[in-house]
């Protein structure tokens, strides 16, 4: 029962968002707005108003960014061993590739790490928050390697690269992990009138962005080559978590500590997959097919993650 009152709220959200947009009851423009709003207010706001008041564990934290990079890396020489049996054409190599490490760390992880964990143990909001930033970096910088390695070579793919990785800088996620850090470590206090609003948006926050992943799903993506987008799917979120498992015992983390990096480790495919292997000539088709075939397969492997790991 405990693993359905976990999970079942999650995706009862995402269907929300799902039903919403497929009955018109709220139009495209609207969850476009949503996903800014998300990310450029809510979401800060989550991440400030609870790490700026955090006690941090460093070593702790260090622990866990480690393992999580460690089962990301690992997870990357699977896909790119099977790629190369597959054969894939180098477009759809880096596409499959990025499809089967990188996760929805923000939209999915989070979420799930505070109402799974959440009620087992009152760090764990902190300690999953506070890791968002890493996660987001982590990702980040392997999918731009694998992408711009994999790509249909165009002209200004320096500058182009060059620039995302401006923007990955600007990225509102970690600006406001810093932000909320520099406040943490500085022992400043944010006035009532400041910190209210932020909390109230945070509290907001997992409940919106789990509505604006059903609303932007797009299952007609799955139209299309079925074998490298389910083995890519299979490996995000059934090997990848399997990988977690199994290197758990050289860190050393307790059960909240280390099921907060396999809870990312088995997210689904992020959206920004998809945006990023069309922008970098990888092949965009086979990126939105991940997104969306591992998203729906998350609803039957996440339960069976919590069940193993708690």
């Amino acid at each position: 029962m405990f693993i359905f009152n976990s999970i079942a709220p999650i995706f009862l959200l995402i269907a929300l968002g799902k039903i919403l947009r497929a009955t018109d009851f709220m139009p495209e423009v609207f969850f476009k707005g949503l996903n800014k709003f998300v990310f450029w207010f809510a979401l800060p706001s989550l991440l400030i108003s609870r790490i700026s008041v955090a006690k941090l564990e460093m070593g702790t934290i260090s622990q866990i960014i480690l393992m999580f990079t460690a089962g990301t890396v690992l997870s990357l020489i699977v896909a790119w061993g099977i790629a190369r049996m597959l054969k894939l054409p180098p477009p759809s190599t880096g596409s499959f590739i990025q499809g089967s490490f990188r996760g929805n760390g923000a939209f999915v992880g989070l979420p799930v790490i505070v109402y799974t964990l959440g009620s087992l143990d009152p760090r764990a909001e902190m300690l999953g928050t506070v890791i968002l930033a890493p996660v987001v970096i982590i990702f980040n910088i392997l999918g731009v390697t694998v992408l711009t390695h994999y790509g249909r070579k165009q002209s200004g793919t320096g500058n182009s690269v060059a620039a995302f990785f401006i923007q990955l800088v600007k990225n509102p996620l970690i600006m406001s992990c810093v932000a909320g850090l520099a406040l943490n470590l500085a022992s400043v206090e944010l006035p009532l009138f400041l910190y209210r609003p932020l909390d109230a948006l945070g509290r907001a926050a997992l409940a919106l962005i789990l509505v604006s992943i059903g609303g932007g799903l797009e299952f007609e993506k799955l139209r299309g080559s079925a074998s490298p987008t389910l083995i890519a799917s299979l490996i995000k979120v059934v090997i990848t978590p399997a990988i977690g498992f199994l290197i758990v015992g050289l860190f050393q983390l307790d059960q909240t500590e280390s099921m907060i990096a396999i809870f990312y480790l088995a997210c689904p495919a992020a959206g920004m997959s998809y945006v990023m292997a069309e922008v970098m000539g990888n092949d965009g088709p086979l990126a939105g097919r991940i997104v969306a075939l591992s998203t729906l397969l998350s609803a039957l492997t996440l339960p069976i993650v919590i069940a193993l790991g708690l």
